[in-house]
């Protein structure tokens, strides 16, 4: 019985994939090119903080590869925006990529920047779960909330993060909210396994790289302080938190991508690369990662109807 229903959400998310063509969605091909400088950056900063020498040449180009990863996430939500069919979604988006640019380029941007990305996120994500809910004004069926509540718990989670970590890199409260974002921010990382319902050998996976980073932070403490700190924003985050977070989005990441879902795969990858949204640039790419991953959830194991359909992906194009 599992194989055909299976098989019916297989095609449902082929179809979504093969939509212009394209072999994966232009969601998915807009997170990879932000995905790319992102990861960059975060190589970069891995490196610096490594027993070896960095080269000069890879020494002074990270200043380059940190305003590229500032751009071209921007670039990449405007992109999005262009390419999507709902009004809303698409002046959300919009929103998001323009202040995200001005305040790349002016400092005195930075607050609108950091309000329009959480703003613009949260409305990108209510519109996605008020799609897949349907518009009926009718309470929501409990097979209904079952489809919404993984992803919205997911994104639930980053969004605070988002809010909480600009809000004290704003200066509102730091000491007790910079704390508070980067916690949030790793619990949305460790969430990933669980709500894109990881089993076998990716939760073994996931063991095994919470594992490799406890193992390495033990061995170079003061190396993995500094890498934690620099790389990833993350110098409050409770270790444990630290490697369930790391290894879970690195699980994640080749689960879904073994499995054939490559956005929510680009996504996770998205996520772990920004780490603690308290820039602008990390928050941009984290708020992108968050919007790809709720739009290219697709349907899984325990989300299909009881007719043996798969749910729509999406809502009602208003364009």
């Amino acid at each position: 019985m599992s194989r055909p229903t299976a098989g019916r959400a297989d095609v449902a998310g082929a179809r979504r994939r093969g939509e212009g063509g394209l072999p994966v969605s232009v969601a998915t091909l807009l997170g990879a090119l932000a995905l790319a400088p992102t990861v960059g950056v975060l190589v970069l900063r891995v490196l610096r903080n490594a027993p070896a020498t960095l080269p000069p040449v890879l020494r002074g180009s990270t200043p380059t590869m940190a305003t590229i990863a500032a751009f071209v996430p921007a670039f990449a939500v405007i992109g999005l925006a262009a390419a999507t069919d709902r009004r809303a979604e698409r002046v959300a988006l919009a929103a998001v990529g323009v202040f995200a640019l001005l305040g790349a380029v002016d400092a005195a941007a930075w607050l609108p920047a950091a309000a329009a990305t959480v703003a613009g996120a949260s409305a990108v994500l209510a519109i996605e779960f008020r799609g897949r809910a349907g518009h009926s004004t009718r309470p929501l069926s409990r097979a209904t909330l079952s489809r919404i509540a993984r992803p919205a718990l997911v994104t639930g989670l980053g969004v605070a993060a988002l809010a909480v970590s600009l809000a004290a890199s704003a200066g509102v409260a730091t000491a007790t909210l910079r704390p508070a974002g980067a916690t949030l921010a790793f619990a949305t990382l460790a969430a990933l396994p669980i709500a894109r319902a990881l089993d076998g050998v990716d939760l073994g996976l996931w063991v095994v790289a919470a594992f490799a980073v406890t193992v390495g932070a033990v061995s170079a403490p003061f190396v993995a302080g500094a890498v934690v700190l620099v790389a990833f924003g993350a110098g409050s985050v409770p270790f444990v938190l630290l490697a369930l977070g790391i290894g879970g989005a690195l699980a994640t990441t080749v689960a879904d991508a073994r499995r054939g879902a490559l956005g929510p795969a680009v996504a996770a990858a998205l996520l772990l690369s920004a780490g603690v949204p308290a820039t602008l640039p990390r928050a941009v790419a984290f708020a992108f990662g968050l919007v790809l991953l709720a739009r290219e959830w697709g349907p899984m194991a325990g989300d299909i109807h009881s007719d043996g359909t798969a749910p729509s992906a999406g809502g009602v194009a208003d364009a």
